[in-house]
């Protein structure tokens, strides 16, 4: 290609200004969209990439197989913490637990996200201070080290800031350090960092993080990571850790039946992700315990659609160029005549195709750039840091690569255009091939479409329906407070229960561990009847007015009674129907009265049943209820209240009595419904970018049908007025033009709607309880694709029919 094939191109484009606005707007909007969906996928895939020698940096997880729904988690023992650092296969190791504290400065309390972490970790991912002693932060109680931007905001500069002081929760902290900022995609956020013997460390939670105390074999509440040494493999280094976990003293401590019910399988499974592998890891991901996990059949799906989107714009510029070749017959006869050859003749159309794919590319670009923020926004992810120099070169060569592409069919026609024909103004058609292949690209524009309005509406509606499901209560008079401390700690949490009381409108006040709606691992242990069938059931501590604020009746049996029962009571237990029927009791009513067997503080317990309540939705639609055994004691740090009035208001004098009592923290208050929404956060994302490539998948295709309507009303112009001439009714023509794309419409739905249905029964296959979606959702996209098959032909349609015979016939 010359300099002057791309003038004349130029020239071309700004002769027939509609048709170049049409073809390059079309082409922006395939490459916005497909820009935009690709910076989420782009994003997905760089998570932990910063970490010096990623590849030698692994994560432990865990899977505990005496629970009885049971699944990978993120947390292990900190006991494996000592094992690795023994072994001469790691060359480092340490633990992370992330976490928020409540920040005062001038007088004015904010929340920081922190990291605890062992002193290791800065040697493990490789962390580097701007300034300070990064390794004096993590191991000195009151020193601190803060990121660049923490430090900026908080002491007004990034540099010079070692040895000032903040105050978190009524204590003061010393900085130490100062460090780069985390990268977006990383699976560690922090402002700040601290070591695990920090005076941030609850005075409750120290036991817990000592790595050499035989009792902490049992809990999981820090993630290991682990730099591998060289030559070393994961495989051995899982080994090491699975056999100290299988000979460590927890096992000792469990029942033989407990045992046995594990078939020959260990009682937890160590493993090891790579840390570039752990945000896709399907194992975790599939957890709602774990942290958040991408699922990277998901990203790649969306970055089908960014690539699918684009390729239905491309079909629609080749359609348009297409036509355009035809009516440019007689011009590319005459250049050939005069001497052009089929390389000069290619590389003209090529030059025409390329400079309005770049052009189509740059306004992409620009429109990308500038619903970026919006898109990053709807999706809650950073994704501005995506749109840099090499993405913006790697979103021309895409235009570049499209438009080469784009090309290859029109300059074939014209390389296939005869000059005698052409100039003697026969042969104007085109090949029978080519117009099957122009229908079998509509025919795909209107599959994709359809196929993703069913997924859209298939999703959508089943988020709606999880994100509204009844959890077994009304959560709409509740509000949940989130205390800073357990119940037992200290008189300031049960002041603040017994104030809430006093308030007018207020119903009830319950403890409970951890909010309705969110995931809550807890304690887990083993409980025994008395006829020798045991399950490990999860144990929650409530208060005795737990179920009457929650208004949940028993099935059998009695609740809790303030009345009747004091706090801190081991002598009665209540259990949920899960639970009664994993250990054997034939019906609610059978389990009531019967006493079982649980460890308490150390020694057995033998409470007695008093009542099964129903299961309670603790966690999202895609988990069946667990088994719970309710416990009546003060381990808890949770308040509901139940409020009868405007919760506005309630919310008003919670805040001022949080102020009152826990003056040094900010206050944590959500109504109840919130925490099952929360659940479905990501599915609600699923559903907005399919909703937007079904909206653009939808435009696209009639674009297309559009196109070809046109096209073919002016192909068949004669026979037309032809079967008018001949007394041919306006009905007949209509359904002469129409009987094409209604053949076409049922071969789209043949070829979309079956993976469309298969795609939706994968996706509804995660949750425990579906939404009655039916095949209401393939139905509406048939409908969907039809109202834009109509609207696209109906201009060209009523053309036809005021076509004029005489024009017709004479051109």
């Amino acid at each position: 290609m010359k300099t002057s094939d791309f003038r004349i191109g130029w020239r071309l484009l700004l002769q027939e200004r509609a048709y170049s606005a049409v073809t390059i707007l079309g082409l922006a909007l395939g490459f916005t969209a497909c820009f935009l969906l690709m910076a989420y996928v782009r994003f997905s895939f760089s998570y932990d990439s910063h970490v010096p020698q990623a590849d030698r940096v692994y994560v432990a997880k865990n899977r505990i197989n005496i629970l009885e729904h049971g699944g990978w988690f993120d947390n292990t023992p900190i006991n494996l913490l000592a094992v690795a650092e023994a072994s001469p296969l790691a060359e480092a190791a340490a633990v992370a637990l992330p976490g928020s504290s409540t920040l005062s400065q001038n007088g004015t309390l904010s929340t920081i996200e922190i990291l605890l972490a062992s002193p290791a970790l800065p040697k493990v991912l490789g962390l580097r201070a701007l300034e300070g002693d990064l390794a004096a932060a993590l191991e000195r109680p009151e020193g601190i080290a803060l990121t660049e931007s923490k430090a900026r905001q908080l002491l007004g500069a990034a540099r010079g800031v070692l040895g000032k002081t903040i105050t978190m929760e009524g204590k003061q902290y010393q900085v130490l350090a100062v460090l780069p900022d985390p990268p977006a995609a990383s699976t560690l956020h922090y402002a700040l960092l601290a070591g695990t013997s920090s005076q941030l460390v609850p005075k409750n939670m120290r036991k817990s993080l000592d790595k050499n105390d035989s009792s902490n074999w049992g809990g999981i509440i820090s993630r290991l990571y682990v730099r591998l040494a060289p030559g070393a493999t994961p495989q051995a280094l899982q080994r090491v850790l699975q056999e100290a976990h299988d000979h460590s003293p927890l096992i000792a401590t469990l029942p033989p039946d407990v045992l046995q019910r594990l078939n020959g399988r260990k009682v937890s499974d160590i493993a090891l992700t790579a840390l570039r592998d752990w945000y896709f890891d399907p194992e975790l991901a599939s957890n709602s315990s774990s942290a958040k996990h991408g699922d990277a059949r998901l990203v790649l799906g969306v970055a089908a659609i960014g690539a699918l989107i684009l390729l239905l714009a491309a079909i629609n510029y080749v359609n348009l160029a297409t036509v355009r070749v035809m009516r440019r017959r007689a011009e590319i006869a005459m250049r050939k005549v005069l001497g052009a050859s089929h390389a000069r003749v290619a590389a003209m159309l090529m030059a025409e195709s390329l400079l309005a794919s770049m052009l189509a590319a740059g306004c992409g670009l620009l429109l990308a750039w500038l619903l970026l923020p919006g898109w990053a926004q709807l999706l809650n992810r950073p994704l501005a840091t995506v749109m840099g120099p090499g993405a913006v070169l790697a979103a021309l060569a895409v235009g570049l690569f499209s438009g080469v592409l784009a090309g290859l069919h029109p300059a074939w026609l014209a390389l296939r255009v005869r000059p005698v024909q052409a100039l003697a103004a026969r042969g104007g058609q085109e090949t029978y091939g080519t117009t099957w292949l122009r229908r079998g690209v509509t025919v795909f524009q209107m599959t994709c479409a359809m196929a993703l309005v069913a997924s859209t509406l298939a999703v959508a509606w089943q988020t709606r329906y999880a994100s509204s499901a009844n959890p077994g209560f009304d959560a709409q008079p509740l509000l949940v407070l989130e205390l800073p401390s357990l119940m037992w700690q200290g008189q300031a949490p049960r002041q603040m229960r017994d104030a809430l009381l006093r308030v007018p409108g207020v119903e009830g006040v319950a403890a409970s561990p951890s909010p309705a709606g969110r995931y809550y691992l807890g304690l887990n242990n083993p409980v025994r009847t008395s006829t020798g069938v045991s399950a490990t059931l999860q144990q929650r501590s409530v208060s005795p007015s737990f179920f009457q604020v929650y208004g949940v009746a028993p099935l059998a049996g009695r609740s809790f009674d303030p009345q009747r029962e004091q706090e801190n009571n081991d002598d009665v237990v209540v259990l949920n129907a899960a639970a009664a029927k994993v250990l054997g009791f034939a019906s609610p009513q059978a389990a009531v009265g019967q006493s079982v067997a649980l460890e308490s503080r150390g020694s057995e317990v033998r409470p007695v049943v008093i009542g099964v309540v129903p299961d309670l939705r603790y966690q999202s639609l895609r988990e069946t209820p667990a088994p719970v055994l309710y416990r009546n004691n003060l381990h808890a740090s949770v308040l509901t209240v139940r409020y009868h009035g405007d919760m506005a208001d309630l919310e008003r004098a919670v805040d001022a009595l949080w102020r009152q009592y826990f003056p040094d923290t900010i206050p944590e208050m959500r109504r109840a419904a919130s925490y099952f929404a929360e659940n479905y956060d990501d599915d609600a994302r699923l559903a907005a970018m399919l909703a937007a490539g079904s909206a653009m998948a939808l435009l696209l295709s009639a674009f297309g049908i559009y196109v070809l309507a046109a096209y073919n009303v002016q192909r068949r112009a004669r026979e037309i007025v032809l079967r008018k001439l001949y007394g041919a009714r306006r009905g007949a023509v209509a359904r002469l033009l129409g009987k094409e794309f209604a053949w076409m419409l049922g071969c789209a739905a043949l070829l979309g709607l079956p993976p469309a249905a298969l795609a939706i029964q994968r996706y509804l296959s995660e949750f425990a309880e579906r939404a009655p979606v039916g095949h209401w959702t393939l139905l509406a996209a048939l409908g969907a694709v039809l109202a834009v098959a109509l609207g696209a032909t109906i201009r060209h349609t009523l053309a036809a029919l005021r076509m004029s015979p005489a024009l017709a016939l004479r051109s």
